[in-house]
């Protein structure tokens, strides 16, 4: 059984015409079923609107969802790395790359970040140190970290040496809607509006 699709604003509408009166009952008076000219306009026009209406708004919904989300795993996985490098007493490094290539030379995070126990203190993913996290890339979003942070490293005490550090998030609605995680010293993380985010760092679609 075969099922075709249907345009939403596609209304069942049936011109109701005045059927003549044939044998009414009891003085009771028989119309036609079904919609007016007039009425089925005013439905089309009301549901053209609305999906006018809707759509933009369902696109910054999904949106919305895309970067915090982004936000949200990037976050947890700073807050995990700390957590370890406390309870482990060990240094924890959180990179962009990916499993096979280890860290990036760039601050390019939406390509994939890595969270790792950095066994041999040189910053850098090797086979058989503990991996924590491989997290996968990202679509429609771009991801950056300023020049002087390419990495994360927590140390034992929970500190994140260094200045302070700052992660970037922007989609194609542009700098006014970008956010950023900010890492102090003590590697505390908050988050903050990106607003000064340069244009050409979040993509076009």
């Amino acid at each position: 059984m075969s099922h075709s699709l249907r345009n939403p604003l596609a209304v069942p509408c049936r011109v109701r015409h005045n059927e003549p009166r044939s044998g009414t009952q009891s003085g009771i008076e028989h119309h036609g079923s079904g919609f007016t000219a007039m009425e089925c306009l005013v439905v089309v026009s009301i549901l053209a609107i609305l999906l006018v209406q809707g759509v933009p708004a369902l696109r910054d919904y999904g949106l919305r969802q895309r970067m915090s989300a982004a936000m949200h795993a990037l976050h947890t996985h700073l807050a995990v790395a700390r957590n370890d490098a406390i309870r482990f007493n060990v240094e924890m490094v959180v990179c962009p790359g990916d499993k096979d290539s280890g860290c990036r030379d760039d601050s390019q995070w939406d390509a994939g970040w890595l969270v790792f126990e950095d066994q041999n203190g040189d910053r850098e993913y090797a086979s058989g140190e503990r991996l924590l996290a491989a997290e996968p890339g990202l679509e429609h979003i771009t991801v950056r970290s300023n020049s002087g942070r390419r990495m994360v490293r927590f140390v034992a005490n929970g500190s994140a040496p260094g200045s302070n550090g700052s992660i970037s998030f922007c989609d194609q609605r542009g700098p006014m809607f970008a956010r950023k995680l900010v890492i102090s010293n003590l590697g505390r993380v908050r988050r903050e509006q990106a607003p000064d985010t340069l244009p050409a760092s979040c993509p076009l679609q």
